[in-house]
């Protein structure tokens, strides 16, 4: 399957992971782990997404996400979680946010968005990544609460730096 997307499905719920698995392609070849410790163990640089549910045992999403980006491997990564982004995801290394239960064209999007993305260097591929995660939050929050949030105002100070605006990308509720 050399020329197959690699998607690793990460997800401590058996029925998410075998939801995902049903509605992706035939062309995606998919790899499973049910907890955070046996993802860190699964992915490794053959794999091109990671869906990432965000509270699991055995390492929860957001260290995973981040001992990923610490490797020489880089796949792309989709955070799913039942949470509602607040600014705490900002500073999580993901390239995108979805709220379960995410719908099958809003994940299948997701994951063509970011695939796309690997065309760029590092350093623009994780502002598309902040300007994606600051969109999700943004639709989350209200703008009282995103008004007092020193995090959401950083995250926004460097997208305005390179001339980015938060993108929209299909956000699930």
């Amino acid at each position: 399957m050399g020329t197959s997307t690699r998607v690793a499905l990460v997800d401590d719920d058996s029925d998410y992971r075998q939801l995902y698995r049903l509605w992706l392609p035939e062309r995606y070849d998919v790899i499973e782990a049910a907890d955070g410790r046996e993802a860190l163990e699964l992915v490794d640089g053959s794999v091109d997404v990671v869906i990432l549910d965000r509270e699991m045992p055995n390492a929860n999403g957001e260290t995973v996400a981040t001992e990923l980006r610490d490797r020489s491997i880089d796949p792309a990564v989709v955070m799913v979680s039942s949470l509602e982004p607040g600014v705490d995801i900002l500073d999580v290394p993901v390239d995108s946010y979805l709220t379960k239960p995410a719908s099958r064209d809003a994940l299948l999007s997701v994951i063509s968005t970011i695939r796309s993305w690997r065309e760029y260097g590092p350093e623009r591929r994780d502002l598309l990544g902040l300007a994606a995660r600051t969109a999700a939050v943004s639709e989350a929050k209200r703008a009282v609460a995103l008004a007092e949030s020193e995090a959401y105002r950083r995250a926004e100070e460097r997208l305005a730096a390179h001339q980015l605006d938060p993108i929209d990308l299909p956000i699930e509720r």
